[in-house]
């Protein structure tokens, strides 16, 4: 896992005092830092994108930072939110609702959640694996008292989205620790 610190990012690339997120350019250069961070991650590394010194998210740098970089780079890489705040997830949420994508977050608090669209079977089965971790899909449709066709279904989601991970017959939640 690799972490990235967007306060860092930004003092870098904007100002070394700012320490807000506001303005789709301001968005562009800290987007722009992250891809040359990503250049140097193996694709099975998950990019951990730390919000937690960020004060303020506008809905235009949400959509450079989170939207523009799930769309170039999310398919095979994982991206986990961590440190993120109900103010940024408000305009995480709306990005992703427009590009019809999902992510990982979690807040200073620990807790994990969805951000973005996700059916409500696939929303209970990421909650089953994050609380409880890795399960087959038998013991999900079990927990959940669902069809398997129900259980596979929501497991394709959530792979295909890139919130969790298989390995051989188990699927485990992607968490931030």
């Amino acid at each position: 896992m690799q972490r990235i610190d967007l306060k860092a990012i930004l003092q870098r690339t904007v100002s070394g005092v700012y320490g807000d997120l506001v303005t789709r350019p301001t968005g562009q250069a800290v987007r722009s830092g992250i891809e040359h961070m990503l250049d140097d991650l193996e694709r099975e590394q998950i990019a951990v994108i730390d919000f937690s010194t960020v004060r303020c998210l506008d809905i235009s740098c949400a959509d450079e930072i989170v939207g523009q970089l799930l769309l170039h780079h999310g398919h095979g890489r994982h991206f986990l939110l961590y440190g993120v705040t109900a103010s940024h997830c408000d305009a995480i949420e709306q990005v992703l609702e427009q590009h019809r994508m999902a992510v990982v977050a979690r807040d200073r608090d620990g807790r994990v959640q969805l951000l973005g669209p996700v059916r409500e079977t696939a929303r209970q089965v990421f909650g089953v694996l994050s609380k409880a971790g890795p399960a087959a899909p038998g013991e999900i449709a079990e927990h959940l008292a669902v069809s398997m066709d129900a259980a596979h279904e929501a497991l394709d989601e959530l792979l295909a989205q890139h919130l969790v991970q298989q390995s051989e017959d188990q699927y485990v939640a992607l968490t931030v620790p």
